[in-house]
């Protein structure tokens, strides 16, 4: 069984090869499309939610890989 560490690390590899694989004819690589029939496709809004991901993935991995100590201020030496 993966740690949560593994699998955010996974998740996170999963997303930035996604983004590296964007073209101009796969989703999110293009512009977003209004259809005649009232139908649209949100290209921007799912390159946009992949970068929010990445970028809540990435501060969750500093969390779980630590370290855990807590800095102290303003306290005498």
């Amino acid at each position: 069984m993966a740690t949560d560490l593994e699998n955010a690390v996974a998740r996170r590899t999963a997303i930035m090869t996604e983004l590296a694989a964007l073209s101009t004819s796969a989703a999110g690589g293009r512009p977003n499309i209004s259809g005649g029939g009232g139908g649209t496709v949100d290209h921007v809004g799912y390159k946009d939610g992949l970068y929010r991901e990445l970028k809540e993935l990435s501060a969750l991995i500093d969390v779980l890989a630590g370290p855990w100590e807590v800095p102290l201020e303003g306290r005498p030496a």
